[in-house]
């Protein structure tokens, strides 16, 4: 009892509220835990050609526009070799086997990224939490219910896409990458540099699926820039971007490559939608950009197998730059390009004879390129197409 006898006074106190936010990102794991490949965004470029440094070497295997190769003793050897053997990119650098390495799913970290973004539009941090995690142990259709019981946003149709894809339901995850595109490009949008340094993020860790998502978007977030010549260029280099990813799922094999063919074909030929949709770019800037994403769409149905389709996509990508440029058509660097790729669709059919023709066709034209970055660049294109050339005769002198 307080001195005196009286009770102490009663204080109330009313103390503010607290509002706590947590920041989203957290670090992410690959598109399967325990597998990863070699390839990254930046190794896809244009058509060109690895030298063994010795003049004398024999015929080496046929190469793509952009593939990477090795390099054989013997034309016979190389003639043996399968049709998948490509050549290397001029932007590319020798990397591990996939089989040589292995997914790590903390060993990268995107948070300061994917809160730049702001995927997350505010998920419960528990909830996302454990999505993840479902989603790192591969537990996708357990991720998928809580994802379905969840309010619509960012974060939650990127996973759904992902899981979706996981899950081997392309159709689903169309679905949901649309949404996700709806989204993304409503006000308030997401900076495209932004999403693009996430894309490249996903590419270096591997994570090929989500880069591949987010690919679809930075395609749709170009069509707003306020220069229709860097919305076409943006939009082009999506296309080619999505050529590396493509590339790296199909040579992972089984389940990735098929979601390579029935999502990511489906992604980079909306790509070439969206580039024909922007108006008032320059006219001869657009037409080399859209012959150069025709080129890279084709050039993902040639290594899903799908070779007249590529041989078509290349043709119109001829079509296109004749309808253009008329008889300079030659000078611009995509032209050559796009023969060479036939070629080689035509040598994966087995018809060498139109093989040989479209190569012969390709070396006259890089003689008339105007647009090379260097004189050692034309001399990788013109020695790749002679080598291909090579192996071709070969099997047509042999009957193989």
């Amino acid at each position: 009892m307080a001195e005196g006898g009286r009770q102490p006074p009663v204080i109330n106190v009313q103390l503010p509220a607290i509002t706590v936010n947590y920041q989203e990102g957290t670090i992410v794991s690959g598109d399967n835990v325990g597998q990863k490949t070699d390839v990254r965004a930046a190794e896809i470029g244009q058509i060109v050609v690895q030298t063994s440094g010795n003049s004398q070497a024999e015929a080496t295997e046929l190469q793509h526009d952009s593939i990477p190769t090795g390099f054989k003793d013997s034309e016979e050897e190389n003639a043996k070799r399968s049709s998948s053997d490509r050549g290397l990119n001029d932007q590319t650098t020798t990397h591990p086997s996939p089989h040589d390495v292995t997914d790590d799913p903390g060993s990268s970290d995107v948070t300061d990224i994917l809160g730049s973004v702001n995927l997350t539009e505010r998920m419960h941090f528990v909830t996302s939490e454990n999505i993840r995690r479902l989603i790192n142990q591969s537990k996708f259709a357990d991720a998928l219910i809580t994802l379905q019981d969840i309010p619509t946003s960012q974060e939650q149709q990127f996973m759904m896409s992902e899981c979706y894809c996981q899950l081997g339901r392309p159709d689903k995850a169309l679905r949901c990458i649309g949404a996700l595109q709806r989204i993304m490009t409503s006000s308030p949008k997401p900076s495209v540099d932004d999403v693009t340094k996430l894309v490249d993020n996903y590419i270096s860790d591997l994570s090929h699926i989500r880069a591949l998502i987010l690919l679809s978007c930075c395609a749709k977030l170009y069509k707003y820039n306020s220069n229709p010549n860097n919305s076409v260029g943006g939009i082009c280099d999506c296309s080619l971007k999505c050529c590396s990813v493509i590339k790296a799922m199909v040579n992972k094999g089984d389940k990735m490559k098929v979601i390579a063919r029935d999502v990511g074909l489906k992604i980079i030929t909306d790509m070439l939608r969206e580039l024909r949709s922007v108006s008032g770019a320059d006219k001869n800037k657009k037409a080399d950009m859209e012959a150069a994403c025709l080129k890279n769409i084709g050039y993902c149905y040639d290594e899903v197998g799908k070779y007249k389709e590529a041989i078509g996509f290349y043709n119109k990508g001829l079509d296109l730059m004749n309808q253009t440029f008329g008889s300079n058509a030659a000078k611009y660097r995509m032209f050559g390009e796009l023969l060479h790729n036939i070629g080689y669709a035509h040598y994966n059919l087995s018809d060498y004879s139109k093989a040989e023709s479209f190569y012969l066709q390709s070396l006259n034209a890089h003689e008339k390129v105007a647009d090379w970055p260097s004189d050692k660049e034309k001399q990788k294109m013109s020695e790749g197409t002679k080598n291909n050339l090579k192996i071709t005769r070969y099997k047509m002198r042999n009957n193989i």
